[in-house]
């Protein structure tokens, strides 16, 4: 076995000594820069990295260079212009750059000898798959797992040995001799820099857990969401839509949801600087995100990370950069993806006539005729083959157009970038629209030696239109799927109501008069100040602000409700931000060492104003004029909070082999009474074991390097003023006919509540093989919460009042893999692929009331259904709690199981049926290159997680508002059809016990979906004579492989509030569409 690994490693070698550079094209322009700055920029542009010998390459050296969208040997060959003698080599995203002799290919009657040898390193151990050849010629081989070496030729020539890491060694050829090859260590590689809290740092120097994500992995997926774009690509950090109306956000959870009462939202910060209402940057503006998932790497954020942190470093200006104008614009056209089979209207009308005579079997003669059936709207419609087809009338054809024009340029002293976006999207259910206009700045000059400044202005303005489609019965998709086909759409000159079922108005109506408009308005912006002190010291200051205004407007019309009504709403938001650091970053001999001391001061003020009316005297004016309202009710609020924090960092570094990071932070919040300061430290470690000398003569890994880290952060999730005995306004009449107002408790005072906290363990491995060629990372954490902070309401008090405690445990483990690999490099051809996965454990420890203590969610449609979801000890948050289903008995009714054996079926029979979380997810995304052609393949997936699919039970059941059934497979396949083996009910079935919450509802919302597939062409400037142009077509939400059988499985909670709680409950979500995309983005 150890001989076939070598051997293995011996043919690898051997293909990547013969696989040419390979046609990839870049957009890169510098002007007036080092080699080494020119390096630099090409990585983190491309992610191209040198290697070399620094007696080689003279990196001080000034260069410019420009290529539009150009091929990587072009850009290259600029880099190194005026180094005359040097040659390189492209292995994987590695450009080995090496000194050449002076040789000559024409070996015509030279005299040609075996040349035999050994390749060793300087401790005498072999190296296996060194690249040997004859100077001035491709005449080579590489070594054998012995390191041996053996080829013919030229008597005259000489041998040049290569291998990564090492110098290139020359030598005559001598015949008849075995050479003894010793190669030495001497490689310059420019390490990646990645972004980490208040700095950077090198990828090779982190103790933590980051993955970085860079532009073309952004932009590789055509999306208005910038944050949408992570999906898949980061391992341990769940993303999901959660809609697909216009302009919904994206919900995000890191290793697993932590927190009973808060989002679970990990910390978004955009340029250093919290951006929360600001997530929805536009994509093509950004440069690179950073996800910092352990505890090493948030720590620094405290509370504010207690979720993980996303850093989004947003596009600037270069150095030396000549004026460069990019234009991106793309269209998309959407249509649903899945919406389940309902009858149409013949088939409703026989299943009407069956469900009259069956209800009156003693006599079913009696409804023979039609007319006694149905109205005379409904003959008339039978009779001439009409019915209303609510699908077609709700779903449609969405549209998407996105336009930006960017500027940016850029001198040794002073560097810009403006942009412009407008953004412009229709839904596929009618009425749904978003509309957004952004535009941003950024100047970053460096004014004297002494100082830099950075200032930066983003600028939105977000027009959004159409109903509501939370989990309820007011869910228009919801009312559809139980509306009836073949009643009237119009009852005059209003919308009619279905005579059959007692749900909801009229969804067509809903949608068209009753629909709402948001106007939101975001500015944010900040200015960096880094001062120069003294050699490695600087001081940083950030001061930044965050300003929101939302205006929100509601109408009803009586045309499909018994009463019309108005409501006007505004919500204005400001957060101010000041953070101050001095960095100390010093080297001597093998030791390294950055420290870091921060002081941080966040302030906020919300403001809210509402006014509604009821009963308008006229509609003519829809929401604008509240006089017209008989009654009115007002409202409004204001609420304000800050935070306080103090940290150090300290990292240290011993001759790149040991590294150890040390954090401590400390937090003051206005939200808590006494206990208003927490205290948070960490402490990580890492060993990069790969530059150990016994692991020298290890060539099958590179890079290998184990991390480990343990600390405690907090949380704040609590409204602020929630520690103190609020009042709140109520009203009473007395027995007369006036109401008198009064206040009552309604949060009882918990002074003594204080931070929730979480432990944090994280392990993890890195390593890379196949000089680079396959790289991996993997990684097991463990995070506990306590004094989670829980939400209780009084027993017996009439006002229900609510009380915080700090009484809960809830556990997440698991273990994230990445892996990356390229699996052909050629001249014309490349395919490289990344695959991620995740799994996780989330459990509930302790609640507080002891281990036989729960909670329920929320009821997601009162009448109907019960609390659907469960907080209890031992099973995951969001779990399902309802019946076991046991099929249909003799009589066609649904059966379920007796779990305490009473003889009857009650809520003492209820188990934990099912949970929303998946245990295991995965991405996997896929990048070839053919010549002037790329494609892109990224599939998704998760198992392990369940949907309750109250859409289906609702369609197939006769209960409550939902009086008949619209689902075709529940009349097709019903027990009146197939007999007791059926799962649906038959008509003729009386009391049959109804659960939604059951096991006959909880699916399996495993799924493997195409995520996107996108398929470009690049034309250089050369060709077109006037821009670089890239062209691409793509496809969103391609197909999806799964065995749920609601519209989608991806889908999370719809409802408003309690977001894990009640996570996983599908009442009719907004669809998330199929996209057809076709963009093209130009560079000048």
């Amino acid at each position: 076995m150890r001989n076939f690994s070598k051997a293995i490693l011996v043919a690898s070698a051997a293909l990547c000594l013969n696989l040419s550079a390979f046609s990839q094209n870049v957009s890169f322009s510098v002007q007036n820069v080092t080699v080494k700055e020119a390096m630099e920029q090409l990585k983190k542009t491309s992610g191209y990295s040198f290697v070399f010998s620094s007696s080689d390459v003279d990196t001080s050296k000034k260069v410019s260079v420009s290529g539009q969208n150009s091929s990587i040997q072009d850009i290259i060959q600029q880099i190194l212009q005026g180094q005359n003698g040097l040659d390189y080599e492209i292995q994987g995203k590695k450009i080995i750059v090496k000194r050449q002799l002076t040789g000559t290919s024409n070996s015509h009657n030279k005299k040609k000898v075996t040349v035999k040898g050994k390749v060793l390193d300087v401790n005498g151990e072999p190296i296996i798959g060194a690249a040997v050849k004859e100077v001035g010629t491709t005449n080579g081989t590489v070594t054998d797992f012995d390191g041996n070496f053996s080829f013919e030729a030229d008597v005259q020539g000489t041998l040049e040995v290569s291998y990564v890491g090492y110098k290139i060694k020359k030598l005559k050829i001598e015949a008849d001799q075995m050479l003894a090859v010793t190669m030495e260590e001497d490689a310059e590689l420019l390490d990646e820099v990645v972004v980490i809290g208040y700095g950077t740092m090198k990828r090779s120097d982190l103790t933590g857990a980051v993955t970085s994500i860079k532009t073309a992995d952004i932009t590789a997926t055509p999306t208005t969401n910038a944050l949408k774009s992570l999906q898949g690509k980061v391992a341990g950090l769940d993303i999901t839509q959660s809609s697909g109306q216009p302009g919904a956000t994206a919900s995000l959870t890191m290793r697993g949801n932590r927190s009973l009462n808060a989002d679970n939202q990990p910390l978004v910060l955009v340029d250093g600087i919290d951006y929360g209402s600001f997530v929805d940057i536009n994509p093509t503006d950004i440069e690179s995100i950073e996800v910092l998932k352990d505890i090493s790497s948030t720590a620094i954020y405290g509370t504010k990370g207690a979720n993980g942190v996303i850093l989004i470093t947003t596009k600037s200006g270069a150095k030396g950069q000549k004026t460069r104008i990019d234009v991106n614009a793309y269209i998309s056209i959407k249509n649903k993806a899945k919406y389940p089979r309902m009858m149409n209207g013949l088939e409703y009308a026989q299943l009407k006539r069956e469900a009259y005579r069956t209800t009156n079997a003693a006599n079913p003669d009696e409804y023979m005729d039609d007319a006694l059936i149905f109205n005379a709207e409904e003959l008339e419609y039978l009779e001439k083959g009409y019915w209303v087809d609510w699908q077609d009338l709700l779903l449609g054809t969405g549209i998407t157009q996105n336009y930006k024009v960017a500027v940016s340029s850029g001198n040794d002293k002073t560097q810009f970038y403006l942009s412009g976006n407008y953004m412009g999207q229709t839904g596929v259910v009618i009425e749904s629209k978003n509309e957004r206009y952004q535009a941003k700045a950024n100047v970053t000059s460096q004014v004297t030696p002494w100082l830099h400044v950075t200032a930066d202005v983003n600028a939105s303005h977000n027009i959004r239109k159409g109903g509501s489609f939370a989990t309820g019965k007011d869910n228009p998709i919801w009312i559809a799927m139980n509306y009836s086909p073949t009643m009237q759409m119009m009852d005059g000159n209003n919308y009619a109501k279905d005579p059959i079922n007692s749900i909801a108005s009229n969804p067509v109506g809903i949608l068209r008069l009753q629909g709402g408009e948001t106007m939101t308005d975001v500015f944010t912006g900040h200015v960096d100040l880094r001062f120069n002190l003294a050699k490695g010291l600087t001081f940083t200051t950030t001061n930044g602000v965050d300003y929101y205004d939302a205006k929100s407007y509601s109408f009803s019309s009586k045309r499909v409700n018994p009463s019309n009504s108005m409501g006007n709403s505004d919500t204005y938001r400001m957060m101010l931000q000041s953070s101050n650091n001095f960095t100390y970053m010093g080297k001597w001999n093998k030791h390294s060492l950055t420290s870091t001391a921060v002081y941080e001061v966040t302030k906020y003020e919300e403001r809210l104003m509402n006014i509604s009316g009821k009963n308008l005297l006229t509609e003519s004016v829809g929401w604008w004029d509240a006089s017209m309202a008989q009654s009115r009710d007002v409202s409004n609020g204001i609420q304000n909070w800050a935070l306080v924090s103090g940290v150090t960092r300290v990292m240290y570094n011993y001759n790149d082999r040991y590294q150890l990071t040390g954090t401590f932070r400390a937090d003051g919040s206005s939200r808590f009474s006494k206990n208003k300061w927490g205290f948070f430290p960490s402490v990580a470690a890492a060993w990069t074991i790969s530059n150990e000398k016994f692991m020298k003569n290890v060539k099958a890994v590179q890079d290998l390097k184990l991390r480990a880290s343990f600390g405690i952060v907090g949380n704040q999730a609590i409204d602020p003023y929630s520690t103190l005995g609020l009042m709140t306004q109520t009203k009473y009449n007395f027995g007369t006919s006036s109401d008198y107002v009064g206040y009552w408790a309604n949060d009882i005072a918990t002074p003594e509540l204080t931070w929730e906290k979480t432990r944090q363990f994280d392990v993890g491995l890195d390593f890379s093989m196949f000089n680079h060629r396959l790289s991996m990372s993997v990684d097991y954490f463990d995070k506990r919460t306590t004094d989670a902070l829980l939400k209780k309401t009084m027993p017996n008090y009439k006002g229900g009042a609510s009380y915080w405690v700090n009484d809960g445990e809830i556990s997440n483990r698991g273990v994230d893999i990445s892996l990356t690999a390229h699996l052909i490099q050629h001249k014309n051809f490349t395919w490289s692929t990344t695959v991620n996965r995740t799994y996780l454990k989330n459990r509930v420890e302790k609640l507080a009331g002891g281990e036989n203590y729960y909670f329920f969610g929320s009821k997601p449609a009162s009448g109907m259904v019960d609390e659907a979801s469960i907080i209890k000890p031992g099973y995951a948050i969001g779990s399902f709690y309802g019946y076991i289903w046991t099929g249909l008995d003799e009589s066609g009714k649904d059966t379920y199981q007796d779990m305490d054996n009473s003889g009857t079926i009650d809520g003492s029979d209820r188990r934990v049926i099912g949970k929303a979380t998946p245990d295991f997810t995965v991405g996997w995304n896929n990048t070839l290159t053919y010549k002037n052609w790329d494609l892109n393949l990224f599939f998704n997936g998760a198992f392990g997680a369940d949907r309750l699919n109250l859409a289906r039970f609702t369609m197939a059941s006769m209960v409550g508002d939902s009086r008949f059934i619209t689902l075709r497979e529940a009349y097709t396949d019903n027990f009146d059809k197939v007999g007791q083996s059926a799962i649906y009910p038959g008509l003729k079935v009386a009391g049959n016990n109804y659960q939604a919450v059951s096991t006959k509802w909880v699916e399996d919302a495993s799924y493997v979906r195409l995520e996107n597939i996108s398929l470009s062409y690049n034309l250089s400037k050369k060709v077109t004579k006037f821009a670089d142009i890239r062209l691409t077509l793509s496809c969103q939400n391609l197909f999806t492989i799964t065995g749920y059988k609601g519209m989608d499985p991806v889908g999370t909670t719809f409802s408003n509030d309690n977001v894990d709680v009640d996570a996983g409950i599908d009442m009719g979500a907004y669809p998330t569409p199929r996209t057809f995309t076709f963009g093209v983005r130009m560079n000048f």
